[in-house]
């Protein structure tokens, strides 16, 4: 699918955004070969050192261990045969099989029959397809993300270094703990510790509520938005706060614009958070997100304060 044996290139990166981008225009072109997709994934994982995406293709390659946890995908609804009978009803199946096994029964249009206790479970080609389908998917949305961090990456401190400098002044003047949590979140963004990445969400998550704090106390009674929905803007809910103090100072297509933005970024914030929380053996987010997650708070944070 992808010839790179004639090309030399400059770095690893300069590698693996190659290879990104010509594996997502095969993809959208329709090559569905999951095989070759995989492959070329797992070689700009290898070059990355991104670890956790590299685990996930090795299994998708070599097979998933019996009873390990799978992508959702690979939970499918199947009909299966009772003592040599179709029952009516589905059954959910978890396909461990390798992805060379499930293009190969693909290929051949033939349903692979899975024995387990006293019944037999059929995965015909639709299942397979729909399968295959998924996992595709997946690798494109990695993709996605590859090529975004490999295009902006090298930008990304840059931005974060002149938004910090023309908000900072402005959050010390609003409140002394701002100022120290924008500090903490500069330094867990410029470790080389991973761990420390994980704790730009809470950092940020903080900058946020000192802010509503601010620019929005709480109230009991809940607030009615211009466009009439109604709000509950008590402590807790300092994200509705932020966007009752827009409705209340912005104009009407700038206001709409900010506010989905600020929801946009309330369901980021918790997707980070909720992953740095994960238990004992819990994975790093990658510098790339944290990065991203802060970039996107400083800008909401500039533009609620262009309006106090």
């Amino acid at each position: 699918m992808i010839n790179m044996e004639r090309k030399r290139f400059s770095s690893p990166r300069e590698e693996a955004l190659e290879i990104a981008y010509q594996t997502r225009k095969d993809i959208l072109e329709g090559k569905r070969d999951a095989v070759s997709v995989l492959r070329a994934c797992l070689v700009i994982a290898t070059v990355l050192n991104k670890n956790d995406a590299k685990k996930w293709i090795m299994q998708e390659l070599s097979g998933y261990p019996k009873g390990s946890e799978i992508p959702e995908y690979r939970t499918v609804l199947c009909e299966y045969r009772k003592e040599g009978v179709i029952q009516k009803e589905f059954t959910k199946m978890s396909v461990f099989y390798e992805v060379h096994v499930l293009s190969d029964y693909l290929k051949k249009g033939d349903t692979i029959w899975i024995v387990e206790e006293n019944r037999e479970v059929l995965l015909p080609p639709t299942r397979i397809d729909r399968i295959l389908a998924k996992m595709i998917d997946a690798c494109l949305f990695f993709l996605n993300d590859i090529i975004a961090e490999l295009q902006y990456g090298g930008t990304v401190e840059y931005l974060m270094e002149e938004i910090r400098k023309n908000t900072d002044e402005t959050l010390a003047k609003l409140d002394r703990k701002l100022t120290d949590e924008a500090q903490s979140l500069f330094l867990n963004l410029t470790s080389t510790n991973p761990a420390d990445w994980n704790k730009v969400g809470h950092s940020c998550r903080k900058i946020l509520k000192l802010l509503a704090d601010n620019v929005f106390p709480p109230r009991d009674e809940p607030y009615r938005m211009k466009d009439n929905r109604t709000f509950e803007v008590d402590d807790p809910h300092f994200i509705n706060r932020l966007c009752a103090f827009l409705d209340q100072k912005v104009a009407h297509e700038e206001r709409k614009f900010l506010i989905a933005e600020i929801q946009y970024l309330e369901s980021y914030l918790h997707q980070i958070v909720e992953y740095a929380q994960m238990g004992e053996h819990k994975p790093f987010i990658e510098k790339y997100h944290a990065n991203m997650i802060a970039i996107h708070t400083y800008l909401i944070v500039s533009e609620i304060l262009k309006h106090k």
